[in-house]
């Protein structure tokens, strides 16, 4: 390895607000079966699935990923546009054509001197994205790069993954110099071409074959696991401080361990079987706290990254971190972290993971219902149904520009200097919207308002209020600006970002006094 040090500077994580009981969708899925009960019984305590966290209308993976950004970035205390390479993994791509990566960068603030890409590798590619960039920063390429894992689980109606299908996304900034809240210490990669689990062109849920899925699942982590060992001739599993590995269930982490209670022979010899061997204390004390499946489902490409936020925010200097992360296909990085001082200054800059788990609130089942018919069908019609505008004033100096363009009905986020169309001959109005605002007055647009478009709501001077009720709000409380889907236009066209508001939760303190 090169003797460059690569450390991350800052990492955030986004839960959406929303969460159903896993029970409920088995109930429902499994109504009139005589065995009920049992089946409940092992989603909830056999397969460890509590809760899953659901993308609201207005959420993708690419706003989910600019929070999760955004909260990296500001713990990282470095200039965004000092980044050079960003890079998104996942597998929920609101663009076939298009990144989320360019978008990102563009809604943080990273400049056009960037190298950007999405990628691929199932549930491995959030941490494959940290490989990539810690490889860019080795080679002298950047000085500072941001890596993303950001997802919304698809899964058939029915089906096992429904039960876990999640969503999430996690993002580090790693850097060669800095105040390092860790060090990436080593990476090393396991892979064999074993399709377990796809999804082809067009074909809106994966399909997958069952046990072979917990087989390639075992495999591959123990084999990256295996690899790093090999690499450090010194080291053991049981001497990490904490171990994670990528959550599908809660049920396939804890079985990866027991299959190292007793590890089956290694082509790689006796030693290696000896040095991946784990106790049940070590079962019990290093993987089990950090199972965020539990809270928010399978996050897919946000998965490891989410659990390794976690473990950062209650970890120590000089405590050491294996996560291992699995993608079908099959990938797996196991990847070595190495707590530094910086952690004990920067944990609390930014929200933690328990408090983005413990920001929730419970929908019904038809509620996710409505979510997953948006999702297959991509109709407007969803924007156009249940919404929240208000009247807000300014607080602080901070901004964000848009452009509205009266011919084509767009917000453009950020501002453009012309419209996209080049023969639109509609007007153009540059707005510089509050990054932090108090709410001066709000409601519900009635029924009859329903065809009222999220541009007409901005362009008449409210905002569009995300992650609340009517019961949520009040007179005067302090909100804070966040990157949501505006508008799409139909399955074909442009999908239309912009600020939108909620009530405060990242700056509770700031700015508002």
């Amino acid at each position: 390895m090169a003797d460059t040090k690569v450390g991350i500077l800052g990492y955030g994580v986004y839960i959406p607000w929303q969460r159903i009981q896993t029970e409920t969708i088995v109930r429902a899925r499994e109504r009139g079966k005589k065995d009920l009960g049992e089946i409940v019984d092992k989603v909830r305590n056999g397969l460890l699935l509590r809760y899953k966290a659901i993308a609201g209308h207005c959420e993708d993976t690419i706003t989910m990923a600019t929070e999760a950004a955004e909260n990296a970035l500001k713990m990282s205390e470095i200039k965004p546009e000092t980044i050079g390479t960003v890079i998104a993994g996942s597998e929920s791509k609101p663009y076939s054509v298009g990144q989320i990566a360019r978008h990102v960068a563009s809604f943080v603030g990273v400049g056009n001197d960037v190298f950007t890409a999405d990628l691929e590798g199932a549930c491995n590619a959030g941490m494959q994205a940290v490989s990539f960039v810690e490889s860019d920063i080795r080679a002298g390429k950047i000085e500072y790069g941001l890596a993303i894992g950001s997802d919304i689980a698809q899964a058939p109606r029915g089906d096992p993954l429904e039960y876990a299908a999640g969503a999430g996304a996690g993002a580090f900034v790693l850097g060669k110099e800095g105040d390092f809240v860790a060090t990436i210490e080593d990476i090393a990669p396991y892979s064999s071409l074993t399709m377990d689990f796809w999804r082809r062109e067009d074909v809106p849920v994966p399909s997958h074959l069952g046990r072979t899925t917990v087989d390639a699942y075992i495999q591959h982590v123990t084999g990256a696991m295996a690899h790093l060992l090999r690499r450090h001739k010194d080291m053991r599993i049981r001497d990490f401080d904490y171990v994670t590995f990528h959550q599908p269930s809660g049920y396939m982490p804890l079985k990866a361990c027991k299959s190292l209670l007793q590890p089956s022979p290694n082509p790689a010899g006796s030693d290696i079987v000896e040095r991946m061997k784990l106790t049940e204390e070590d079962i019990e004390q290093k993987v089990k706290p950090w199972l965020r499946v539990l809270d928010t489902g399978n996050t897919y490409a946000a998965s490891t990254p989410i659990a390794v936020s976690s473990i950062l925010d209650k970890s120590k200097p000089g405590e050491n971190i294996l996560a291992v992360s699995y993608g079908s296909g099959a990938y797996a990085n196991a990847t070595w972290i190495k707590v530094q001082d910086g952690i004990t200054r920067k944990a609390g800059l930014v929200p933690s993971t328990q408090e983005y788990v413990d920001r929730k609130v419970e929908i019904h089942l038809q509620t996710y219902h409505d979510h997953i018919l948006e999702r297959l069908r991509r109709m407007r019609k969803y924007f156009e149904s249940y919404r929240l505008i208000g009247d807000i004033e300014p607080i602080g100096s901070e901004k964000a520009e848009i452009l509205l363009c009266d011919g084509c009905k767009r917000v453009y986020y950020p501002a453009r200097s012309k419209c996209l169309q080049s023969d639109c001959k509609g007007g153009l109005e540059k707005k510089a919207l509050p990054k932090h605002a108090r709410l001066k007055s709000f409601r519900q647009l009635s029924l009859k308002e329903r065809w009222i478009t999220n541009y007409d709501v901005i362009k008449n001077g409210q905002a569009v209020l995300v992650d609340c009720t009517m019961s949520d709000l009040k007179l005067g409380m302090p909100l804070e600006a966040v990157t949501r889907r505006l508008d799409y236009e139909g399955k074909n066209g442009l999908i239309i970002y912009g600020p939108a508001y909620r009530p405060a939760f990242r700056d509770k303190t700031a700015h508002f006094n």
